[in-house]
């Protein structure tokens, strides 16, 4: 049996009912741990079930209300103990107990996945957002406010129809405010919690989808700064309000009071040059062609934001960044299949830039003591930015990269040609240090994905983590997952 706790063996911890439940309500707050995360997780949580209508279950979306959690993606079955329940891509489960919280009807959400949820505290309140187009039978394109105890709609809240990527309730200017970014008219607005109506506070024309990208024009996700003073944005776009953009955009934000209809977010400056790049997915027409910036998230003390990207890899070897190479030289480097840490007062360079040698990386969440993310990776720390595992290997008979030795075969890896750097062994999950750049070797819990997780929950007592993967660590753990601090 074990234990755990955005996102133990018995014999070693154990973690009561009580201080589970007393977890309190978080979302997307920046949130600041002492130590990294266990690798092993909590026994007694929901778990998806694959069934013939879904058979590759996911878990996208993580929120908690005090003792109440809700977890969503796209599923149609869960199960718990010896019983299974019907779920139309959420559910809700009792941190402290574990147990399916079976009162919370949730009308069946149609049309599409669930992405994004929150939750308000003041109004016993969860908003849902995805690409669902009726809740219940009821039209609600994409976004939804349910009554946290029993799932019933609110019906006076009417926002702006859309696909919704992304979700935070936070309080901006001196007002609570609802931010929403996807495929709406605005792509990330500032809604009324209440009535869903745009308030006007973000007024950005996101404009231009990258030329043959996958989808429409679309925000995919945004992190707001823990101070409140600034809105990092990334999606499928190449101008914001006229200037070029490609894939990022950061806009400063008022924090006095303003009056409704007063937009508080103007455009930053701040752009990293490097994002204008493409990466081997998009060189030379290829059509696997996608908008390659996902994830991100500020480190809690605000100075610096990490990027998740996909893309494949960097399309030119100058564009790889590398320990070595001098800042001119990383001024010109992409975040392709990688993660990438950026400071807020230096838009000329990346703090480190991790590639994955290959294989898309979806999320992210910085504690200050460790940057997670998530994605279908099975290496970071990949020396050439390459698919490989170790640069190269040493010995007769030996294969080139990323191709394996044959059994009887004896290689030596010899890492990096110039720093003798070895790529970490990384499967669906990572834990990197914010200073150096590197894995933090002492922790891997492996977690098999296919496509990977997208949802990285940091509270004060550990990691929520959503996921396609059926086992993290040692341990069976489908879709859901809670990793404690020791």
């Amino acid at each position: 049996m074990s234990l755990s706790l955005r996102r133990f063996k018995a014999v070693v911890l154990i973690v009561p009912a009580l201080c589970l439940a007393m977890l309190g309500s978080y979302a997307h707050a920046a949130t600041s741990h002492p130590a990294v995360v266990s690798s092993n997780g909590m026994d007694g949580l929901p778990e998806v079930v694959a069934t013939t209508a879904v058979p590759k279950p996911h878990v996208d979306a993580i929120a908690l209300l005090g003792d109440a959690g809700f977890a969503a993606g796209l599923f149609d079955r869960i199960k718990q103990g010896g019983k299974t329940y019907s779920a139309q891509n959420l559910f809700s489960f009792s941190v402290g107990s574990r147990a399916v919280r079976t009162g919370f009807q949730a009308p069946p959400l149609t049309g599409g996945q669930i992405w994004a949820l929150d939750v308000d505290p003041a109004t016993n309140s969860v908003y849902v957002g995805g690409d669902f187009g009726y809740a219940g039978g009821v039209k609600r394109p994409g976004l939804v406010k349910l009554n946290a105890t029993t799932g019933a709609i609110d019906a006076n809240f009417r926002p702006p129809a859309g696909k919704v990527k992304d979700l935070e309730l936070v309080t901006m200017a001196g007002r609570k405010r609802l931010v929403v970014a996807g495929t709406l008219s605005g792509k990330i607005v500032s809604l009324d919690p209440a009535t869903g109506r745009n308030d006007g506070f973000i007024k950005l024309a996101i404009t231009d989808p990258i030329p043959g990208a996958w989808g429409v024009l679309s925000v995919y996700q945004f992190a707001i700064h823990p101070n409140r003073t600034h809105l990092a944005v990334t999606g499928n776009f190449t101008k914001v309000n006229g200037q070029a953009r490609r894939g990022f955009v950061m806009a400063n934000l008022k924090t006095s009071p303003v009056a409704v209809g007063t937009a508080g977010a103007t455009l930053s400056s701040w752009y990293y040059r490097g994002f204008s790049k493409v990466c081997s997915a998009t060189l030379n027409n290829n059509t696997r062609r996608i908008a390659y910036l996902q994830g991100i998230d500020w480190s809690p003390d605000g100075r610096y934001f990490s990027v998740a990207a996909t893309g494949q890899i960097p399309a030119q070897p100058s564009d790889i960044w590398h320990w070595w190479n001098t800042d001119a030289y990383k001024s010109q480097t992409t975040v392709c299949d990688a993660v990438g840490r950026f400071a807020l007062a230096d838009s000329s360079k990346p703090q480190w830039i991790n590639y994955t040698g290959g294989d898309s990386v979806w999320s992210v969440a910085d504690t200050g003591k460790a940057v997670y993310a998530q994605g279908h990776f099975k290496w970071m720390d990949n020396p050439d930015g390459y698919a490989s595992a170790p640069a190269r290997w040493d010995g007769a008979g030996c294969p080139e990269p990323p191709a394996w030795p044959e059994p009887g075969v004896v290689c030596k890896p010899v890492g990096d040609k110039k720093t003798g750097e070895l790529a970490s062994r990384r499967s669906g999950i990572v834990a990197i240090d914010p200073v150096t750049g590197r894995s933090i070797q002492s922790w891997h819990p492996a977690m098999p994905v296919s496509m990977g997780g997208k949802a990285l929950l940091a509270t004060g007592k550990g990691l929520w983590i959503g996921s396609d993967s059926k086992r993290y660590g040692s341990e069976n753990h489908h879709g859901l997952v809670f990793a404690p601090l020791p």
